[in-house]
């Protein structure tokens, strides 16, 4: 298993499913993706580029107008003509890098699938399902959403609502402990603490509501007969405590009420509850310290191990290699000039009357430091050297100013053309096939 936001993420997000797929295979498993739904949907653009190769500059290209900041699971599309519209403004923008981008086949997929009713992430996650098929790529995808409506996950979070007192401390420690072993100063970092007040515990889950779909912190109170939901800025429900506590937590979708688990709650239910192995990118295996920490310390076992997965592919450019080591050499260059300059002259100088006599009139000056007070005036005298070598050079340093912009617009010219962070949709879809199957291969 793996998972991950269903957004139009850079290939090395997409090579966990591929790698799920290949283990599958040699294990007669079956790999799932589950598509995190339940996380809010960023601003509907891509990064891109424009330009020539030659003069690359950065770009956006909108999917959608901008609507609402809610979960992937409640967005609906703002504008059909812009949606429609997509692949051929992309065409268009990356022609001069890229020839017969994976939009072409894609995006009829994704407009397909809004027509039919899908929200947009899920439409996303339909298309990229069936690319995956094409390319020999079995995963079957389930949206966390339905996870959620299901028995066993309301079990798991009937749970979590019994001891929440005891799931926020050590969730709280287990937090703390992290940002001390890495220096993390931040307190949201890498997930803010859950707070209590009074009889009110935050736990591990949002919520929002049909008539209000931004997410909020779910918090719960307890009695001996009843819980308390509330999102603490008007929303409550009561719910008698019972054996059917978890048939009447899955009713609530019917109802309009959405709750969904944060990310530490979605990993933790996910490893220990629905899969032999999962499968994370570099940011979760890194949060998921976490979970384990605080798996250990609430189950009293050793959770599962997880497999961390990546990939880097580069667009199919044609780029101009950047010589870092050069960059740095004329950096330091123009520093000696500003604080030694007699280290960055040009060699014709070294016969120059006027520059031989300061740099006699320098080493006099060191080869006698006085004491104070008399040293303000040595000072003076030998910030007045410096200057005066300054304008000596003043022609030469302008050229290695000249040679360092250029080289820093090179720099980022390449680093535009290099990123590993363009949308797959980007890359020629057979290309970037057999990069993902064969370092899959490799890897099992």
């Amino acid at each position: 298993m793996t998972g991950h936001q269903p957004a139009l993420y850079h290939p090395g997000v997409w090579f966990k499913n591929v790698l799920a797929d290949r283990i599958a295979s040699q294990v007669q498993g079956v790999a799932i993706n589950v598509i995190i739904d339940n996380d809010v949907a960023p601003a509907p653009s891509l990064s891109a580029i424009t330009g020539t190769v030659d003069h690359p500059r950065p770009t956006r290209i909108a999917y959608d107008q901008p609507g609402p900041r809610v979960a992937w699971e409640m967005t609906h599309v703002e504008s059909m003509e812009r949606l429609r519209s997509f692949a051929k403004r992309v065409e268009q923008t990356m022609e001069p890098f890229v020839a017969d981008p994976l939009v072409h086949q894609f995006w009829p997929l994704v407009v397909k699938g809004v027509e039919a009713g899908k929200p947009l992430g899920l439409a996303f996650s339909a298309a990229r399902n069936c690319l995956e098929q094409t390319i020999g790529v079995e995963v079957l995808d389930v949206p966390l959403s339905q996870l959620c409506q299901t028995a066993w996950f309301c079990r798991v979070m009937s749970f979590v609502f019994s001891c929440s007192k005891e799931y926020r401390q050590i969730y709280n420690q287990s937090v703390q402990q992290y940002r001390k072993v890495h220096k993390i100063r931040s307190t949201s970092h890498p997930v803010p603490n859950l707070g209590e007040d009074g009889s009110w515990v935050e736990t591990p889950f949002w919520v929002w509501t049909r008539e209000n779909a931004s997410r909020r912190g779910l918090w719960v109170s307890g009695s001996l007969t009843h819980l308390l939901l509330t999102d603490r800025v008007g929303w409550q429900i009561e719910l008698a405590y019972g054996h059917d506590l978890p048939l009447r937590l899955q009713e609530l979708t019917s109802l309009g009420i959405f709750i969904r688990p944060r990310a530490l709650m979605t990993t933790t239910i996910l490893r220990l509850l629905a899969s032999d192995l999962f499968i994370h990118g570099i940011g979760g295996a890194k949060y998921d310290q976490v979970t384990d920490e605080i798996n250990r310390q609430l189950f009293g076992f050793e959770p599962p191990e997880f497999v961390t997965a990546t990939a880097t592919a580069q667009l199919p450019i044609d780029s101009r290699p950047f010589h870092g080591d050069e960059l740095h050499a004329i950096k330091n260059r123009i520093r000696d000039a500003e604080f030694n300059p007699e280290r960055a002259f040009d060699r014709g100088m070294e016969d120059d009357p006027q520059w031989q006599s300061l740099l006699n009139q320098k080493s006099n000056l060191l080869a006698k430091v006085p004491n104070f007070p008399e040293k303000r005036l040595w000072h003076r005298q030998l910030q007045d050297v410096n200057s005066k070598l300054r304008k000596q050079i003043a022609e030469p340093v302008a050229r290695l100013r000249i040679e360092r912009d250029q080289i820093v617009r090179q720099r980022h010219q390449e680093q535009l053309l290099t990123s590993r962070e363009y949308s797959l949709l980007f890359f020629p879809v057979d290309g970037l096939r057999k990069l993902l199957l064969d370092l899959a291969e490799k890897e099992i």
